[in-house]
């Protein structure tokens, strides 16, 4: 009798035991929930450093093609050949001053950002009014603009809060500021027909991906360009 009371006994503790080593509804809801949230950290986090990773390579690209542009004008001017090669017997025409935005003097450089083509022209410079729409984007650039300007080598502009004071060196402080719009002819004006040093600033505008959706940024690079010697001293 004892016996089947112990047997009862130890059958009733496994078939409890049994029942307890299982796993409920609610316990793999919460595993779920985990797994998911672990899962969509990872998630989140690739494609975080995918959209860094893209940005940067936009950057890279932005200012490989703002070098580029800058070496193009610069080789040009060591040719004195803006706008064109002159004939031998011109070989010492001003074609310095058609490194310009200003129509009055002939320039090659709309003030405007421009797409970038795959063909560049006879001028053998992007950006210019030459550039061959008919032939296509690059591909490399498809949503990238260019633009040139030229601005005065005079580092400075008048100040308008003190007429009488010395001139403010805006133009020279904010040239590496990528935010600062030298566009607008009050923060870095002009140049001058005449002027034998020019400010030129190449930038190159480029999609930039964000969490919130994307935006344009600016890369801009510049230098001081001097008319040839040659056409200086007129030999």
């Amino acid at each position: 009798m004892k016996t089947r009371h112990v047997t009862r006994a130890v059958r009733r503790a496994r078939l409890q035991r049994a029942r307890q080593s299982g796993v409920t509804l609610i316990e793999l809801i919460l595993a779920l929930m985990i797994l998911f949230v672990g899962m969509f950290g990872a998630l989140a986090f690739m494609s975080i450093a995918l959209t860094s990773s893209l940005n940067a390579n936009k950057l890279l690209l932005a200012r490989n093609l703002a070098e580029e542009t800058l070496n193009q004008i610069v080789i040009i001017r060591e040719m004195n050949a803006f706008g064109g090669v002159p004939l031998p017997e011109n070989r010492n025409s001003n074609t310095f001053r058609r490194l310009s935005n200003r129509p009055d003097s002939d320039g090659i450089f709309p003030d405007t950002f421009q797409p970038v083509y795959n063909d560049i022209g006879l001028d053998r410079i992007r950006a210019t009014t030459d550039d061959v729409v008919t032939s296509g984007l690059d591909p490399r650039y498809e949503s990238f603009t260019i633009r040139v300007l030229v601005r005065t080598s005079d580092a400075t502009v008048p100040n308008l809060g003190n007429p009488t004071g010395p001139p403010l060196p805006i133009c020279f402080d904010r040239e590496y500021d990528n935010e600062y719009d030298l566009g607008d002819a009050s923060n870095c004006p002009n140049e001058g027909i005449g002027d034998t040093v020019k400010r030129v600033v190449v930038q190159v505008r480029y999609p930039y991906s964000r969490a919130n959706g994307s935006a344009l940024r600016t890369v801009q690079i510049m230098t001081l360009l001097t008319q040839p010697p040659s056409q200086i001293r007129g030999i």
